[in-house]
């Protein structure tokens, strides 16, 4: 049987599977009190006794019989803002005075049973279900189903919801069906919470406030819901217009995650010049609803401003070749021309930033200070927006700024990577500089003082020799603004060592000599890595230069990477060498067999013969496919030859390799040939299938040099031979048997012989019988 938790389990579970998706939440509620009844007290309450709880009829130990029923109490305050999915109640089945005689206690909804007496007994509301089937006796866990009593007792506005155990009318006062039950009862709820009411309501992102905020053709709502058992919340939103209540419209809106926005586009419901109010109102999955919001509203104004702003400025005037400078603040009126829809003014600079400037009254003024960023021709792009947001037409103000951008100037002109680089900062136009802000490529920016002359000088290191560097420069105005950059580039040596071969045309096995030649000043090491190994450091001569000697791990294009070092640490840049050392392994040559083409024949020798390009090998080890390894010694040319008869036609691969003068073994070469077959070729007249009892006739063609006679056999049947004709061809016929099967192939064995006795390998002409 199932365990108690199981069987509420699947309870529940069959009580939502009409919305899976719902969120649910499940809580286990225990009695808030239990009483029963007695009918050998009629007057009297038993209210949380400490005993058990009575069922039907018991007789005690003077001869009395007592009929009971008995009563459990719960609090329904968490179900309070929540839709009741299901529910269980349970308990443990503690006597039971006759278990030959079937359960049959029944749980009723009743009324409230504060205080029960057997003469003042609660109306029986409404049966529930259960108990369900548990073959146990006594059974530590029954269950019915009190969905339909929950609900009545919440609809009926209680706030505690009472059940009544009994049994059935016939049964209650029949000795054999008494039973007893655990007060210790549990209620096990499964319900869905609705959502919280919506906060943070906002207009385009802005709170809602007591006058309502003017928008124009794009508006979002939003607001924020909680739901506390459903992640997934969405909103129910009204809206109409403030005169036209009657005009209310309601639409749904999802949402993502608990506590987050809830946004809304309401565009398709507006109209211009309207005020408007909305609220919402949670909703989650399952449909449940929370309570309707606080109103807010807004007003729509879908006319923009129509006239373009007036723009000028005292200080930055469109003429050659300019005044101010980069960083040089300059006064610029806005004028809206005294088109009262116009609250303020955008301003747009050439980097695409925008600020904004209110005017002074609508229809007025507005008065921004901006410095420049670039010299030379400039705008800004100016706009009036009124309370709405909506913009006017734009107008472009042109000005010219002059160059105030400091000089820069590096000595010595060009340097080896590390060694230290003077650059002088001097000023441009007519406001006073006090220092300069300056960075080496991305590095921290550093703010020098100017002299009295206005100019600073600074040292830097550019140490780095495999990046280009650039001194970036800012002057520090006496307005206490900076000008905008200059820039510029230092030119770095990096002193890449010299990487010289020595060794022509190298080859596998063979030490690879090269000497290094340093170019940077004061280089104390080499260090190299050769074919993807490990970095290694050697120490350069007197004169700068290393001897190096390596041996290359395979043959093919092998990189030498080297950078020296001085003895301050300073690093050159990389030089980079491709090498390409030839491969040692063997060559093959045979007349008889050369390489990918269809030669020589079963039982036909053919001599291979192996040399190498390392001078000096001793010996050559060679395979055919699989079979085992041979080795040859060399002659002393560093030349081996052994002869090879094949013993059956198609490709087989000849893998070869050398022994090394030292010892080693070189890479391997492989030699693919092609066996002919020289079985003779058959014509015959089947037509693609023969029958049993028809005569075949073949022409036997040769392929064998030196025919001296063709031999056949029918599967495994006599051999018989035919000399060739003077064409060199020859005709045979046979009977395909009598008893040949269906369904199946009759074989034809053929093959030929030369004049000294040489027999070619058999090929086999297949027929098949339908």
């Amino acid at each position: 049987m199932r365990s108690r938790a199981a069987l509420i389990s699947a309870l529940l579970v069959m009580g939502i599977t009409a919305t899976p998706a719902a969120a649910a939440t499940v809580t286990e509620v225990v009695p808030s009190s239990w009483a029963y009844i007695d009918s050998a007290a009629p007057e009297a309450g038993f209210v949380d006794h400490a005993g058990n709880a009575p069922v039907g009829a018991r007789t005690h130990a003077n001869g009395t019989t007592h009929i009971s029923k008995s009563y459990v109490t719960f609090d329904l305050s968490t179900l309070r803002s929540s839709e009741l999915t299901h529910a269980v109640l349970s308990t443990a089945e503690t006597a039971v005075t006759d278990c030959a005689h079937p359960r049959a206690t029944e749980v009723w909804s009743t009324g409230p049973a504060d205080r029960p007496t057997w003469n003042d007994q609660p109306a029986e509301l409404a049966k529930m279900g259960g108990p369900y089937l548990d073959n146990r006796c006594p059974s530590p866990s029954l269950t019915w189903t009190v969905t339909a009593g929950i609900r009545d007792a919440v609809a009926a506005g209680r706030t505690t919801a009472s059940f009544a155990f009994r049994l059935p009318e016939a049964q209650q006062a029949d000795l054999r069906f008494g039973r007893e039950y655990s007060p210790k009862m549990t209620l096990t709820l499964s319900y869905n919470k609705f959502p919280g009411e919506a906060a943070d309501l906002t207009v385009n992102q802005k709170p809602c406030a007591a006058e309502p905020r003017i928008v124009s053709d794009s508006v979002e709502l939003g607001a924020t819901v909680k739901d506390a058992d459903d992640s997934y919340i969405g909103a129910e939103y009204a809206l109409w217009p403030v005169d036209h209540p009657d005009q209310r419209v309601t639409f749904a809106q999802s949402g993502s995650m608990v506590g987050d926005k809830v946004w809304a586009d309401v565009n398709r419901f507006l109209t211009g010049d309207v005020t408007y109010a909305w609220q919402l109102r949670g909703k989650d999955y399952s449909g449940g609803l929370g309570p309707w919001s606080a109103v807010c509203r807004f007003t729509t104004d879908f006319t923009a401003p129509t006239t373009a702003p007036v723009v000028t400025s005292p200080d930055y005037a469109d003429v050659y070749p300019g005044t101010g400078g980069t960083g040089v603040p300059g006064t610029f009126v806005f004028d809206a021309g005294g088109d009262t829809d116009v609250v303020g003014f955008y301003y747009t600079d050439p980097t695409e930033r925008t600020m904004h400037a209110a005017a002074d009254h609508p229809g007025g003024k507005a008065v921004v200070r901006y410095a420049p960023g670039t010299a030379g021709p400039t705008s800004l792009r100016v706009r009036g927006v009124d309370a709405a947001g909506n913009s006017s037409p734009s107008v472009n103000y042109r000005f010219w700024v002059l160059r105030n951008q400091p000089e820069v100037s590096c000595t010595p002109d060009s340097a080896y990577v590390g060694e230290p680089r003077q650059c002088t900062f001097t000023p441009q136009g007519d406001t006073p500089v006090t220092g300069y802000v300056y960075r080496l490529n991305q590095e921290a920016e550093t703010t020098v003082p100017a002299g009295p002359d206005g100019t600073a000088t600074v040292t830097v290191h550019p140490g780095d020799p495999g990046i280009r560097y650039w001194i970036h420069v800012r002057a520090k105005l006496g307005t206490g603004y900076l000008t905008s950059v200059s820039e510029a580039g230092l030119d770095i040596d990096p002193g890449v060592p010299l990487v010289e071969t020595r060794t022509e045309r190298p080859i596998l096995g063979q030490p690879v000599d090269f000497t290094l030649r340093a170019v940077l000043p004061g280089t104390e090491t080499f260090t190299y890595r050769w074919a993807d190994g490990e970095w290694t450091t050697i120490p350069a001569g007197a004169d700068g230069t290393a001897a190096l000697r390596v041996t290359a791990p395979a043959s093919g294009w092998n990189m030498l990477l080297v950078h020296s070092t001085t003895a301050q640490g300073q690093r050159s840049g990389i030089s980079d060498l491709n090498v390409d050392i030839a491969s040692n392994r063997p060559q093959v040559f045979s007349a008889e067999y050369p390489e990918y083409q269809p030669s020589g024949g079963t039982g036909i020798p053919g001599t291979f013969t192996f040399t190498s390009p390392f001078p000096g090998v001793t010996a050559y080890t060679y395979s055919f496919d699989s079979a085992p390894p041979v080795t040859v010694p060399a002659d002393v040319d560093g030349k081996a030859s052994f002869t090879f008869t094949p013993a059956r036609p198609g490709w087989t691969h000849l893998t070869v390799t050398s022994t090394l003068p030292g010892g080693g073994t070189s890479e391997s070469e492989t030699h693919a040939i092609s066996v002919r077959s020289l079985a003779p070729q058959a014509n015959c007249d089947d037509q693609g299938h023969v029958r049993p009892g028809q005569v075949v006739r073949c022409t036997l063609t040769p392929v064998q040099e030196n025919l001296s006679a063709y031999g056949w056999a029918l599967a495994d049947g006599p051999e018989n031979t035919v000399p060739p004709g003077p064409d060199g061809t020859a005709a045979i016929e046979f009977t395909v048997p009598a008893d040949q099967l269906s369904g199946r192939y009759l074989v034809l064995r053929l093959w030929s012989s030369n004049e000294v006795g040489l027999r070619t390998e058999v090929a086999d002409r297949n027929f098949y019988v339908p």
